[in-house]
Parts: structure tokens; C-alpha cells; sequence
């Protein structure tokens, strides 16, 4: 079985450079994207960017640099050739939010390359702060958490641009675009409501929140499936899966607002 997933990779990913949006491409970016070694669109598409992040990388592990997903490039990158998620194959277009590329200045994303190379491959997440209910002036329960991710699902299922950024307190850390503004989000809802006018959002499971390191703040994780179409209904023009998301928010008087919100796609 290992001798046929070998041999599968080997024959099959230098291929990838002649498809027009391919799931194993993505993978790579995603997994490229979370080493900081690439800051583009997540969207299937071989590119140059794409090209230098594979050769950093191939340097950096001192697998023979090609830029292209060899078997050894593959099998560091933990990437599949076959996914339960490519049932509804992805379109050549950023499909999450955070799949559009970086609005990080050059020089962050340099610092951010260099400090990359200096922590190697180690991706394991901070852990985080013990389990502990959030301060009692913060007056969160979990049906006040729950609630206000739901309003916000909803909410992201409509036209209404307003009604979508109403829910961050600026400035945000947003995404992989750093601390933004209120106009840099209007701006980037707008463009997604414009690229799938028709969202279905679906909270999956329990909406789990803690309190953070940081007084004031409370950390809220959850998980959700999506379908996205655009106006014309083919399969190009659609999308679906999971994502697992991260909030970060506080209370700016009786409203609850995000302060740092990421994501990232479920392959599983």
C-alpha cells in the first residue's frame, strides 16, 4: 500500500503544474500559507509566488530544489492526493475569506519569512491558557456566545455589507492580513458577497469559549459547514465543506465585538 501512495505521488504531482484549479495544489498553499512561506490567493492555481514558496521550503528541509511538489515535498507537506472534501471540487477562486492573499506590507512579510526559516517546521499551536469562565463584568454565558455566533452566520448569509461588519471592533486582526480597518473589511465583504452571493452557513456542534491571556478578552471556538454558489449553477461556481474557526473578542460597552478572527478549511 505505502509502494502504490508513493508511487501514485511520484507519477501524478508533477502533473499539477497543467491543472487549472486542483485540490492538491491547494493543499499546498494552505500548508505553505500556515509555514509563512507563502502569502497569495489560496485558489488550486500553480504560480510564481507559488513556485518560489515550494523552493524556500525545499531549501530550507535540503530536498532538491525544484518548485515543484516532488514525493518528498509531499509526503513533509503532509499532503493527500485524494480528499473526502474534493467530493465537491473547489473552483479556481478563493473560496474562504482568509484565501485571499496577504494585504501584510512586504517588510512584515519578509520578518515573517525570516523568522520561518528560524523555527523551522514546528507547527504546533500555542496551547492555550487553562479552561476558566470569562470575568463576570464581561456577563458572557454560553447562550450569549452562542447566540452571537449564530447572528453572525446569519447575518453572513445575506447582502447586507453593514450588517456583516457591524460584529468586529476595530482595529481587527483579521485573517492573514494583520490589523485592518473597518474600511479595509467593508471593502473585502463586499468583494465576497459579490463572488458568492449565495452563502449557506451551518454551525456544527457546540460553540466552546474561554477567557484569554489577555484581561478583557475572551477566546470562542467553533466549527461550521458552508455552501457557496455563484449566480451561474455550475460546478466551477460552487463550493462546499467545514472550517474550524478561532474568535477572539471583548466587550466594547454591551456589545460583544471580534477583535482577531482565522480560520482554516477541514480536509477531514
Amino acid at each position: 500500500m505505502t509502494r502504490l501512495f508513493t508511487f501514485c505521488i511520484a507519477v501524478f504531482l508533477p502533473l499539477l503544474s497543467l491543472a487549472r484549479a486542483d485540490e492538491t495544489v491547494r493543499q499546498v498553499q494552505e500548508e505553505l500559507r500556515k509555514r509563512n512561506l507563502y502569502f497569495g490567493n489560496i485558489d488550486g492555481k500553480i504560480s510564481p509566488a507559488l513556485t518560489d514558496a515550494l523552493k524556500r521550503y525545499q531549501t530550507r528541509k535540503g530536498f532538491t530544489v525544484s518548485g515543484t511538489v516532488d514525493n518528498n515535498t509531499a509526503v513533509s507537506l503532509h499532503i493527500r492526493t485524494t480528499t473526502a472534501v474534493a467530493a465537491v471540487p473547489l473552483p479556481d477562486v478563493p473560496v474562504l475569506k482568509s484565501d485571499t492573499e496577504s494585504a501584510l506590507p512586504e517588510s512584515q512579510r519578509l520578518a515573517l519569512q525570516r523568522e520561518a526559516e528560524e523555527k523551522g517546521d514546528d507547527l504546533s499551536p500555542t496551547p492555550p491558557p487553562p479552561a476558566e469562565s470569562p470575568a463576570a463584568s464581561q456577563d458572557l454565558t454560553p447562550d450569549r456566545v452562542n447566540k452571537f455566533v449564530q447572528d453572525y452566520l446569519r447575518d453572513g448569509e445575506g447582502p447586507d455589507v453593514p450588517a456583516q461588519v457591524k460584529y468586529y471592533g476595530f482595529p481587527v486582526r483579521y485573517f492573514d492580513h494583520g490589523l485592518v480597518t473597518e474600511q479595509f473589511v467593508t471593502r473585502d465583504t463586499s468583494d465576497y458577497v459579490k463572488r458568492w452571493p449565495e452563502r449557506k452557513y451551518t454551525l456544527i456542534g457546540p460553540v466552546s469559549f474561554f477567557a484569554s491571556g489577555k484581561e478583557g478578552e475572551t477566546q470562542v471556538e467553533f466549527t461550521i459547514s458552508f455552501e457557496l454558489h455563484s449566480r451561474a449553477r455550475t460546478t466551477k461556481n460552487r463550493a462546499a465543506g467545514r472550517t474550524k474557526n478561532w474568535w477572539t473578542v471583548r466587550m466594547e460597552g454591551e456589545e460583544m465585538k471580534i477583535v482577531a478572527i482565522r480560520e482554516e478549511r477541514l480536509r477531514e
